[in-house]
C-alpha cells in the first residue's frame, strides 16, 4: 500500500477515534460503528495499525501531549527581564488557549483519568509527570533570566513545586471553564487567569490584598 494511502488511513482513524472517544468515552465507543464506519476503514486495515481501540486512544493522546509540550516550550522561550508574573501567566494562558482549541481532547483526558483500562490510567499518570518535568525545566531556564544588570540574584525558584501547582490548578480550572457556554468563557477566563497568577505566587494572602502583587490588565485578562 502506498505511503500516502497509509497516512490517509491513519489520519482518518485518528480523527474518527478522537470524535468518538470525546463523545462516548473509551468504554462506550464501538470500534466498528463509531470509528471504522465513519472513517471508511476495514477491520483488517485497522488491526494492521493498532492492536485495539485502546491502542488508538493512546496514539491520539500521545499526539496531543507532544503538541501541548511543544506549544508550552515555545511560550516559555527565555527573555531577559521577564518576571515571575510573566512566567506563570504564560503557562496558564497557553493551557487555557489549547484547552479551548482542543476541547474534545481535554474532555477525553478528564474522563479517562478513571478509565477501566489500566493502560490508559498509567499513560495519563506518566504523561502528567512528563508535563510537570517539562514545565519545571522551562521554569529553571526562565529563572536564570530574571536578574537584571546591577541587581542581586533573587531567591532560587522551586521549579518542581511551581510546575506541579500549575498543572494541578490548570486542569481543575480548565474543567470549570469548559462547563460554561462559549459566550461566557472570555470573561471567566480573564477572571481565572488573574486569580491563578495571584494565588500561585502569593496564595490566599495575595488574593486578599495582604501581599502586593502587581498584575496589569494586559497580564491578567483578555484572550490568552
Amino acid at each position: 500500500m502506498p505511503r500516502t494511502v497509509r497516512a490517509s488511513t491513519e489520519k482518518r482513524l485518528l480523527a474518527a477515534g478522537r470524535a468518538a472517544f470525546a463523545r462516548k468515552g473509551l468504554a462506550g465507543t464501538s470500534l466498528k460503528a463509531d470509528i471504522l464506519e465513519p472513517a471508511g476503514v476495514s477491520v483488517g486495515s485497522f488491526y494492521h495499525r493498532f492492536t485495539d481501540k485502546t491502542d488508538l486512544l493512546l496514539a491520539i493522546l500521545r499526539q496531543h501531549s507532544e503538541a501541548l509540550r511543544a506549544a508550552l516550550r515555545d511560550a516559555h522561550r527565555p527573555a531577559r527581564g521577564r518576571t515571575l508574573v510573566d512566567i506563570v501567566r504564560s503557562s496558564y494562558a497557553m493551557v487555557f488557549r489549547l484547552a479551548e482549541e482542543n476541547e474534545d481532547l481535554l474532555r477525553i483526558q478528564l474522563v479517562e483519568r478513571t478509565s477501566a483500562d489500566p493502560r490508559v490510567r498509567q499513560y495519563l499518570r506518566e504523561d502528567r509527570a512528563r508535563w510537570i518535568a517539562s514545565l519545571a525545566d522551562d521554569y529553571r531556564r526562565l529563572d536564570s533570566t530574571r536578574v537584571r544588570p546591577g541587581e542581586s540574584a533573587p531567591r532560587p525558584l522551586d521549579a518542581d513545586l511551581l510546575a506541579e501547582l500549575v498543572v494541578g490548578l490548570s486542569l481543575g480550572c480548565v474543567a470549570q471553564l469548559l462547563e460554561l457556554p462559549r459566550d461566557e468563557r472570555p470573561s471567566a477566563r480573564a477572571r481565572l487567569l488573574k486569580g491563578l497568577v495571584r494565588f500561585t505566587l502569593g496564595g490566599a494572602a495575595a488574593l486578599a490584598g495582604e501581599i502586593a502583587l502587581s498584575v496589569s490588565p494586559t497580564q491578567s485578562g483578555g484572550a490568552p
